[in-house]
């Protein structure tokens, strides 16, 4: 594991409070793995990052107050039109979010064998779901912004929960969080409740930004990943296979995706806008702008490879786990 790059402790003392956002009492366990030991690695926004020093994961410490956070997402401009509270438009993202569904999709059917009952924990607008759906699955979301919980509803023609507590769905297949366990200030209570809605031998499938890649490590300013009051609790692979088994799941398997790599200075900064403009959705013409930046990415591979050979390579990280058969 690379060594971390905290921030300084001038850094470390600014302001915790952000504009609108109260704060909970300062709690510095790691809602992981419950360690007091920590690491600081970066104040964003006015809200402190720390890094566990037993799982790794990293955190913000204090955690907003529930309320504060609901209100959060309840934002008009979280879903489309303000890029620092959220997203410049999710559903202009549909076509770079399409072939990880798929793909994703096709590794529960064969961890299943075949497609079953899957709740979408965190379904955003409900395009997952209407990309699983048309592969077979019998399908349920929960999201908790009312807007785009609305649009869900609209594009399924079926009923979104709001929240854990308001869906009924059990037995289930499989569970989905895509982008989503980063947003829980308790994620471990989560993903508990989760497990306990699966069938026995059900799965639960998720991605998460990879606390563990170089950049989140080296460069802590420049990382999408640190984006608060939005991101809470971030993984390395170590601390999720943790958190996993510790909510009662086996056959965890973690894995990287999103290969982005350490490039040379001048490469990251004339392709950073291609980059951005991938992740959105916006890059015209589309077909040309994907192959430009697969060849940049090749190239990067290849560098990576050479000159930091020991720092880690995939920017998100995917995690596949099982309920006991037998149940619990």
């Amino acid at each position: 594991m690379p060594t971390l790059t905290s921030s300084t402790d001038r850094h470390c003392e600014r302001s915790l409070q952000s504009p609108g956002l109260s704060t909970t009492r300062p709690d510095d366990r790691c809602p992981v793995c419950g360690d007091e030991r920590y690491t600081p690695v970066i104040v964003q926004y006015g809200y402190r990052y720390v890094r566990c020093a037993s799982c790794r994961a990293v955190f913000v410490s204090p955690m907003p107050a529930e309320a504060a956070l609901a209100a959060h997402y309840q934002a008009a401009g979280y879903f489309s039109g303000d890029e620092a509270l959220g997203y410049r438009c999710y559903a202009d993202m549909h076509k770079a979010l399409a072939p990880h569904f798929r793909r994703r999709l096709t590794v529960l059917g064969r961890a299943l064998g075949q497609p079953g009952r899957l709740l979408d924990f965190g379904c955003a607008d409900g395009f997952f779901l209407q990309c699983a759906r048309g592969l077979g699955w019998q399908i349920a979301g929960i999201e908790l912004a009312r807007q785009m919980a609305d649009h869900a509803s609209q594009r399924l023609g079926i009923a979104i929960a709001s929240s854990l507590e308001a869906a009924a769905e059990r037995d289930l297949d499989a569970i989905t969080l895509w982008e989503v366990v980063e947003h829980l200030p308790q994620p471990l209570a989560i993903l508990e409740r989760l497990a306990d809605r699966l069938r026995s031998g059900g799965a639960l499938m998720l991605s998460t930004p990879n606390a563990g890649h170089w950049q989140a490590v080296q460069e802590p300013t420049t990382w999408p990943g640190y984006r608060p009051p939005s991101h809470l609790a971030l993984h390395t692979a170590g601390s999720l296979g943790r958190a996993l088994a510790a909510a009662g799941l086996e056959r965890i398997t973690v894995r990287g995706a999103a290969p982005l790599p350490h490039l040379p200075g001048w490469l990251r900064r004339a392709s950073a806008p291609l980059e951005r403009s991938l992740a959105d959705g916006q890059a015209r013409p589309w077909p040309i702008a994907l192959a430009a930046w697969r060849a940049i990415r090749l190239f990067g591979w290849a560098w990576h490879r050479v000159a930091h050979p020991y720092e880690e390579f995939f920017a998100t990280l995917e995690a596949l786990a099982f309920r006991p058969r037998g149940g619990v």
